[in-house]
């Protein structure tokens, strides 16, 4: 009987163990749930900081190529000399202030979500906010030399205006006086070539007289005259001659008679072996001309 009695309980205990499994099963099949959820919302919260420093990351890589980039222009001062580069460095600049911002909002929505969470995580955050004021200093720093550089581009930019018209007035003046050298140049070249310029006529007494060079004076009926320069020369009559290239000048004739005056010594008559006068050699050309630049040769 009492065997039975323990069959029997052990029969009404089966169920009631059953069941207790059952609840205990239930019990960590929900808590494993609960896990599971927690896993995956941890999970979830774990890519969305990740995805956020991430972001961070990717801003702060941006923000230093665009400082690389002003930094680069700063050591440059070439492409300070005109204002679209000036521009593109003011737009370098706000586009880093807008990532900058983006950061801190950024980090102050991690901030508030990571408020709970581990060490670690506080240690990744607050050294991405170190980072950021970091940037803040330098990018205060950059502002102000770019504030800087435009005023000294500014102080350019009028200097060289500055001296562009400076440059312009001398170029102006330049080719006035260039105008004027010329025309003094050229009124030298007519003088220099006047002063050297001497007026020749030769031949016999009434070619002379018919080309109204010479005029008889004195004497009576002719006889006893002697032949003077005319008062009112015919310039046809005469030839051009420079005196700095000739040294003599030809007269072939027996006889030859200098109708204008000259001083001796100046000059001589060179003959040939039948004592004809060939030329009329000028030794000393300044005391030569220097009477009269009219030279008259009467031939026989």
């Amino acid at each position: 009987m009492k065997t039975l009695n323990k069959y029997f309980i052990a029969a009404l205990m089966i169920p009631a163990l059953a069941s207790c499994n059952q609840d205990k099963i239930d019990q960590l099949s929900s808590e494993n749930e609960q896990l599971a959820t927690r896993t995956t919302e941890l999970n979830t919260e774990v890519e969305k900081y990740l995805k956020t420093f991430n972001e961070i990351e990717a801003n702060l890589r941006e923000i230093k190529a665009r400082e690389d980039k002003l930094n680069l222009s700063a050591e440059d001062n070439v492409e300070y000399q005109n204002e679209d580069n000036a521009s593109t460095m003011v737009e370098d600049i706000k586009a880093i202030n807008a990532l900058m911002a983006e950061n801190r909002e950024k980090m102050a929505e991690l901030q508030q979500s990571l408020d709970q969470a581990g060490s670690e995580y506080k240690k990744m955050v607050n050294n991405l906010n170190y980072r950021i004021k970091q940037k803040d200093t330098e990018i205060a720093e950059m502002k102000s030399n770019l504030d800087s550089l435009n005023t000294e581009n500014v102080q350019l930019s009028q200097n060289i205006e500055t001296l562009t018209k400076t440059v312009d007035t001398l170029s102006f003046q330049k080719e006035e006086n260039m105008a004027t050298i010329e025309e003094q140049k050229s009124k030298i070249d007519e003088q220099t070539t006047s002063l050297n310029t001497a007026f020749v006529a030769i031949g016999t007494g009434k070619a002379l007289e018919d080309e109204e060079v010479v005029v008889k004076e004195g004497g009576i009926l002719g006889i006893g005259s002697t032949d003077k320069l005319n008062k009112k020369l015919n310039e046809n009559a005469f030839s051009k001659i420079d005196i700095t290239e000739v040294k003599s000048i030809p007269v072939s004739a027996k006889k030859v008679e200098l109708i204008t005056t000259h001083p001796e010594g100046s000059y001589e008559f060179e003959t040939s072996e039948d004592e004809k006068i060939e030329k009329l050699v000028i030794l000393d050309p300044t005391k030569f001309w220097e009477a009269s630049k009219y030279l008259v040769v009467k031939v026989d």
